[in-house]
């Protein structure tokens, strides 16, 4: 895991680009190193943090045996091991690195090479000869690729701030801030909150010319399904299943620093628990994230799946309300872009605390929810699904399931049928019903209204399907993973994400719907695949979000400071409020009026990063 630069431009300093390079510290605190093509006027910078191969051998930017190529990388190939036995005898491997793989690989299989990759990755080789670089980002974006071009320079990092360390300028990007105010998307598309600073699309590549003239290309995408799931009985996908997840945990486990193992109460980081366990044989450090409040507090709940296991060394890290604030505007430079609320301010916590105890590489549970239809949501295009097929033996169980909960038959029917008809761009993932678009500016909305649109997605028949691949390509997964990624490069730590394998990704996305959703049951094939090995109240436990506990705070401890900071001249300085309007509904809010604060976290973060960055 490590920070990445490089950039073409015969008006960047030596000085100012390793300036530039050391904006990222914090990611690569080992080593660093810089790389530089007087002719042609490429540069390439790197900080290292040391993961696997510790030795001074591990050093980027890497040159390959017969220096025609120079690759600056960000990441893990975890099957570098089995792509270096099948590279053997073509190159002559002088590291233990996967870095050095990569390379290898490229040489023998040109670009085709990512395909053979599972990991998480951005990376840059520079090709001597051509004077062109290849670019790539891993699958889904696990890991940041930033970059800007223009008449004068083109440049990529894995932090936005070190292209603006290069004298790009720090202008927002409207359009993008209308995304955000009017629909709640970020890290949706390509673009990011800085005007003409664009992020490379997850599963893609890109080459760039000595003339910095761009050419972007899908390698990788959800497409179809790779096998006939009715070749295989229920019981069989489920074996199918924990082979897959057991295999990428293996594959997780390879580093040469400790590992450890992000845990709440969850069937999601449970059943990553037991693998994990089974893979290493060994004791495990577990971290967890506690809050001061009990109603949302997880740690009583972790406590008793851990069951007093004495092999598990159990680190704890709690958030206060009195911290909120003050880590909210460090987490701003953190970020470089607007984030999610108080769970990724309790996230980053998360993190100094593995810091503390000398665990460098952490693997967590993300993604399974977006790839089994996790989110309550999912529900409404399960039924829109069941109708569209006409599948009536399935909606009247669906309808028994509300009896079962206490709903009237007929009643059950008609809310069945309903739910079936909602209209994909009102949906509540969409999350417009969270927002308080009355208090955005006339003018504003008006100039953007017509071409920023919800994002609705029509790739596949079918409804969940689409619903699942929006949240996994475009809207919730990509968010996520940005958050998690700046949250433990702060700390220096390194993330892995095992239900991200793209093996497993591809099995479990393409599943029946019933074996993803049941009345009252969703991630169905991972509950029930692992009923024999995880405690039961865990099996039925229904995801809590974190996030619950903000509005709950907001009203308790910090009305007073919110009304002072939407009072306030870095506020009133944004162009895109009605402020009149938004102080009536912040009021409201604070009042009583509705249980969710994410309107007023918006326009709270949106100040601040505006303080930081634009002024």
């Amino acid at each position: 895991m490590c920070g990445i630069i490089g950039c073409i431009s015969n008006k960047v300093s030596e000085k100012d680009f390793i300036s530039a390079r050391d904006k990222m510290t914090n990611r690569g605190p080992d080593d660093a190193g810089h790389y530089f093509d007087e002719k042609r006027n490429v540069r390439l910078g790197h900080r290292r943090l040391s993961i696997i191969d510790l030795s001074p051998t591990g050093h980027q930017p890497m040159i390959s045996n017969s220096g025609n190529y120079v690759i600056v990388f960000n990441g893990e190939v975890y099957n570098y091991l089995e792509l270096k036995r099948e590279l053997k005898g073509e190159y002559d491997f002088k590291t233990r690195t996967d870095t050095e793989v990569i390379l290898a690989a490229y040489i023998r299989w040109g670009e085709d090479c990512v395909n053979k990759f599972n990991g998480m990755f951005a990376f840059a080789i520079y090709d001597i000869k051509s004077g062109k670089l290849f670019c790539v980002r891993d699958r889904f974006g696990v890991k940041p690729f930033y970059y800007y071009r223009d008449d004068n320079i083109f440049v990529f990092a894995s932090e936005i701030k070190s292209i603006l360390a290069l004298g790009v300028g720090a202008a927002q990007n409207d359009k993008i801030i209308y995304d955000y105010l009017a629909f709640g998307y970020y890290d949706h598309s390509d673009e990011t909150f800085f005007e003409n600073i664009r992020s490379l699309p997850a599963g893609c590549n890109m080459r760039v010319g000595a003339n910095r003239r761009i050419t972007l290309k899908r390698y990788w995408d959800l497409n179809e399904p790779k096998i006939d799931y009715e070749k295989y009985t229920y019981g069989e996908l489920q074996e199918k299943f924990k082979t897959l997840l057991e295999d990428s945990i293996r594959l997780r486990f390879r580093s040469d620093v400790p590992v450890g193992v992000n845990v709440s109460s969850g069937v999601d980081s449970t059943s990553l628990l037991f693998f994990s366990e089974k893979v290493t044989q060994s004791p495990l450090r577990l971290f967890s994230m506690c809050l001061p409040d009990e109603i949302f507090n997880e740690c009583r709940f972790i406590k008793d799946v851990l069951n007093d296991n004495q092999k598990r060394r159990w680190y704890t890290s709690c958030l206060n309300p009195e911290e909120v604030f003050i880590l909210a505007e460090q987490m701003n430079m953190i970020q470089d872009e607007p984030y999610g609320g108080i769970p990724t301010i309790a996230y980053t916590k998360l993190n100094e605390q593995a810091k503390n105890e000398g665990t460098v590489v952490l693997l967590e549970g993300q993604g399974v929810d977006e790839i089994l239809a996790g989110y309550s949501y999912y529900r409404v295009e399960y039924l829109k699904d069941l109708f569209r097929e006409k599948r009536y033996g399935n909606i009247l169980n669906y309808a028994r399931h509300l009896t079962r909960a206490g709903m009237p038959l007929i009643k059950s029917l008609y809310s069945v049928w309903s739910a079936s008809r909602i209209e994909t761009s009102v949906r509540s993932q969409d999350m417009t019903k969270q927002l308080a678009l009355e208090a955005l500016n006339k003018e504003f909305v008006d100039k953007f209204s017509k071409i920023c649109q919800p994002l609705i997605v029509t790739k596949f028949k079918s409804d969940l399907l689409n619903a699942q691949y929006r949240d996994i390509m475009h809207t919730k997964l990509p968010r996520v993973l940005r958050f998690n990624d700046h949250a433990t490069m702060h700390y220096s730590r390194e993330l892995r994400v095992p239900y991200l394998d793209y093996r497993l990704v591809e099995f479990a996305f393409f599943l029946p719907n019933q074996y993803k959703i049941q009345p009252g049951r969703h991630k169905r094939l991972l509950r029930d695949a692992m009923k024999s090995i995880n405690p039961e109240e865990t099996n039925r436990k229904e995801k809590v979000a974190f996030g619950a506990v903000q509005t709950p705070w907001f009203r308790k401890y910090f009305e007073k400071e919110i009304m002072e900071r939407l009072e306030s001249d870095s506020f009133k300085f944004l162009p895109y409020f009605n402020h009149d309007i938004a102080m009536k509904k912040a009021r409201a809010f604070f009042q009583g009026e509705g249980d969710n604060s994410f309107f007023i976290w918006q326009w709270l973060n949106l100040a601040m990063w505006f303080e930081k960055f634009i002024k």
